[in-house]
């Protein structure tokens, strides 16, 4: 399997004058301090931060303006990467620089390419994507606050997607494949294509209704004696041809743009009532809801409720209401079309009226019929079975790509192998109870916890101290998985203060040995602690970066840091 290795971190801050460096090595890093706030997580957090994923850095931090470059190997690919608030540049051994504006799109596509990672999710507008980072890096990542209490959420602004973490899960411990993502791309393509095709058929189906709406009702065997044709044959090939075929252009456009109006009208309708739900969600949000976070009653899951999603809510409130706009300008314009329309019908149909008078067409002897009816019977008809036409047309496109999405559900139905899904739940069920085991937390009711998926129920088991312990066994028997049955590239396994809710001294010396000797002969490993006695025994096999009052930032290294950052930028304008 292919490792991902964090090499080295550099940090510079201009307006301090500050930096330094961190080196680091293929097997356990440790990153220790004798007092808490020196910067023990912020170090790891810059790591990944500098690759793309997000955190809520307090403004004291976030003052500093600090610029990060990361250097890191995929096997022997070696790879810098260097971001600036929301800039990244990306460097590939001696080949140019890459540049990109923002972590997400491109450098999300290009990111991914570099770690094998296939995942793909719908954004808000139901469009498949690459992801950022941050979705690549969650298995990997134990951060030092939510992760201990709501597995998969160690990263800022991880919600842009709804309800990703089953298909995330599932990905990541090879239960899905890449080819199913290749199927699922193919499969919204379709999608896509049968919504455009059922609008089309839902316009077809207004646009006849117009039709018979607006046509007389005449004998499907209306028959003329031939004195009483013979006597029209005349006005009928010098004027009567003129004005029904200027008749049924008329219809036509008159039932296309009526269909059209109908529609927009729809459309509107659902935009006015999108608007006003998000006007009454951002409301209850401001008005209703304490804290940053709200909990869903039917599903217990927590959103954030900060001030970034509230403007996000304002945000989505302001594209609704610019889409209501759109709506209305194209409802005004084609209403205007409709209107243009209808009066030159009746234009139309005073000049046919006009020969009215003149000539009747007698049925059988019995039943009259005007010329008017009869010329609007046969434009109607004309349009009537153009739209038929049209209609039976789309009907097999949408029969076609009906049966094009059965195909690709069925394929990805028999990309997830019974056999294998069950072998995966009980590789990880067996390696969870292990760990569980060693870390003395086997006398919580495990039970429930039976697959990765059941993440959830992790929060529920044990006290303070045993629910550390049993998320911990999660978590580690999630890398164990994703080592043996993911298909992406293989990242460190970084964990930020495992002690936590004060273990005890066996328990956290169980807990050391697991994570630095137990899971893993592969893995690079990272662990943020605070110094203590059963540390030292790693020291010797261990890269231990120690921070002390001087935090991350040393001003007697800003020298020797910044023409690392320079070489960065001059090699980027000499492209």
């Amino acid at each position: 399997m292919r490792n991902l290795r964090f090499n080295r971190l550099l940090i510079l801050s201009s307006s301090e004058r500050s930096g330094n460096a961190f080196q680091f090595q293929d097997k356990i890093n440790l990153i220790t301090a004798t007092e808490n706030n020196v910067g023990k997580s912020t170090l790891v957090q810059l790591i990944f931060w500098t690759l793309g994923c997000e955190f809520p850095f307090d403004t004291t931090w976030t003052n500093l303006d600090c610029k990060t470059i990361v250097e890191f190997t995929v096997n022997r690919d070696q790879y810098k990467v260097h971001r600036y608030q929301d800039r990244v540049r990306l460097i590939k051994g001696d080949e140019e620089i890459q540049r990109f504006d923002k972590i997400t799109g491109e450098y999300a596509r290009v990111f991914s390419e570099i770690v094998d990672f296939k995942l793909l999710l719908p954004n808000r507008q139901d469009r498949l994507e690459i992801p950022p980072p941050a979705y690549y890096f969650l298995p990997f990542y134990v951060d030092q606050k939510k992760s201990w209490t709501k597995p998969w959420d160690g990263f800022d602004k991880l919600h842009q997607y709804e309800k990703f973490k089953q298909t995330l899960v599932d990905y990541h411990t090879g239960i899905l494949t890449p080819e199913h993502f290749r199927i699922e791309e193919e499969r919204h393509v379709k999608q896509a294509e049968k919504k455009l095709i059922d609008e089309s058929l839902g316009k077809f189906t207004a646009a006849l209704e117009v039709v018979s709406k607006y046509i007389p009702k005449i004998s499907e065997a209306v028959t003329t004696n031939e004195e009483s044709f013979q006597a029209m044959t005349d006005e009928i090939r010098n004027v009567l041809t003129s004005l029904a075929k200027k008749q049924e252009k008329l219809l036509d456009a008159y039932a296309t743009d009526e269909a059209e109006k109908t529609f927009l009208t729809h459309q509107k309708s659902i935009a006015v009532q999108v608007a006003e739900q998000l006007e009454l969600d951002y409301k209850f949000s401001v008005e209703n809801v304490e804290g940053d976070l709200l909990e869903c009653p039917l599903c217990g899951t927590e959103h954030r409720n900060t001030a970034v999603e509230r403007a996000s809510m304002l945000a989505d409130k302001q594209k609704a209401s610019n889409q209501l706009k759109d709506i209305d300008s194209a409802l005004k314009i084609v209403s205007n079309r409709v209107e243009k329309a209808a009066r030159e019908l009746t234009a139309t149909r005073v000049e046919i009226s006009q020969l009215h008078s003149k000539y009747l067409v007698i049925e059988d002897g019995q039943q009259t019929q005007d010329l008017t009816s009869i010329i609007e019977s046969i434009a109607g008809r004309s349009i009537e079975d153009k739209v038929k036409t049209d209609q039976e047309a789309k009907m097999g496109q949408s029969y076609s790509t009906e049966q094009d999405l059965k195909r690709l559900r069925k394929e990805q139905r028999e990309l997830r192998l019974k056999e294998r899904t069950e072998e995966i739940h009980a590789f990880f069920n067996n390696t969870f109870i292990q760990y569980a085991q060693i870390l003395k937390a086997d006398e919580v009711n495990l039970s429930a916890i039976r697959k990765p998926t059941d993440y959830t129920k992790v929060e529920k088991e044990g006290g303070a101290a045993e629910n550390t312990r049993v998320t911990l066994a999660y978590f580690l028997a999630i890398y164990t998985v994703v080592e043996k049955y993911g298909s992406s590239v293989l990242a460190p396994l970084v964990i930020d203060t495992p002690n936590q809710h004060e273990q005890s001294e066996p328990n956290y010396e169980s807990i050391l040995h697991l994570i630095l000797n137990g899971v893993s002969t592969e893995a690079q490993i990272f662990l943020c602690a605070m110094k203590n006695p059963h540390l030292e025994q790693f020291f010797p096999n261990a890269n231990v970066v120690e921070l002390e009052e001087t935090r991350l930032l040393d001003s007697e290294k800003f020298d020797i840091i910044k023409p690392e950052f320079d070489l960065f930028v001059q090699q980027e304008l000499e492209q």
